[in-house]
């Protein structure tokens, strides 16, 4: 009895594995997944839906060397010059200058500035002024060192005079060619304020204001030339006094230059 209950048990035992193993395989998305790679044909798929994307989005080998011109051809494809051709079309038309012929074309830029002044009033008496505004052709990055030469000694920093009027760099010198009812100078910044009576006065980066003290009554003046070299720590600025830019130099009243 005993024998035929185990081989009952191993009998459904049998069974119940073959049909639980079955049902697995037949639900388990695992095995669908496997199944449905090995039915898929990835050659098919390359060919007949991907491959004719790829040809349309890029060149292959053959249609680039095609299409565009190989290192090197440039010249033969008309698409470029040679040295030759170069040379023949733009350095022998003119199109470009030599140093020499730049340097004789163009005015260097300037270390001398030159101008002239007149100081004219008609006074009640002694100690009365006459006076004559400089304007600076360029703005410096500090005031010049001034000098009025009316008789003497030219001083340091100054040479030449009235009809040949020179200075070195950081130096304004102005030459009195003329004069009349005159007793002394005086040179001040920022609209008669800080004035220096003497051979040494006083400027601002950009001009200054020459006063002619009168002798006495009647006509007062002054007249000559000025020397302004902007060389030195006096410089050319590239700011304005309101702290902008000066993207060109203020050239100011006319004036000549070496």
């Amino acid at each position: 009895m005993s024998s035929r209950r185990s081989a009952r048990r191993a009998l459904v035992a049998l069974l119940v594995g073959v049909l639980v193993g079955g049902g697995l395989m037949a639900v388990t998305p695992a095995g669908a997944q496997v199944s449905s790679a090995v039915a898929t044909s990835w050659k098919k798929i390359w060919k007949k839906n991907l491959k004719p994307l790829a040809d349309k989005r890029y060149y292959t080998k053959a249609q680039s060397n095609a299409k565009y011109q190989p290192k090197g051809s440039y010249e033969t494809a008309g698409s470029g010059y040679t040295k030759a051709e170069s040379d023949a079309k733009y350095a022998g038309a003119g199109s470009s200058y030599t140093k020499a012929e730049t340097d004789a074309k163009y005015v260097p830029v300037p270390t001398t500035y030159r101008g002239s002044f007149l100081a004219h009033s008609y006074v009640p008496g002694a100690g009365a002024y006459a006076t004559a505004d400089i304007a600076f052709p360029v703005q410096l990055k500090v005031a010049p060192t001034v000098h009025v030469i009316d008789t003497g000694v030219v001083p340091a920093g100054c040479s030449g005079n009235a009809a040949t009027p020179g200075a070195l760099p950081g130096n304004l010198c102005i030459f009195v060619a003329g004069k009349q009812n005159v007793s002394g100078y005086y040179t001040c910044k920022g609209a008669g304020a800080n004035c220096v009576l003497g051979a040494t006065g006083t400027a601002d980066p950009w001009g200054l204001t020459m006063y002619a003290v009168s002798a006495a009554a009647g006509r007062a003046q002054a007249y000559g030339s000025w020397a302004l070299n902007p060389g030195g720590a006096a410089g050319v600025s590239t700011t304005r006094p309101d702290g902008g830019s000066l993207t060109t130099p203020d050239r100011g009243s006319p004036a000549s230059v070496e």
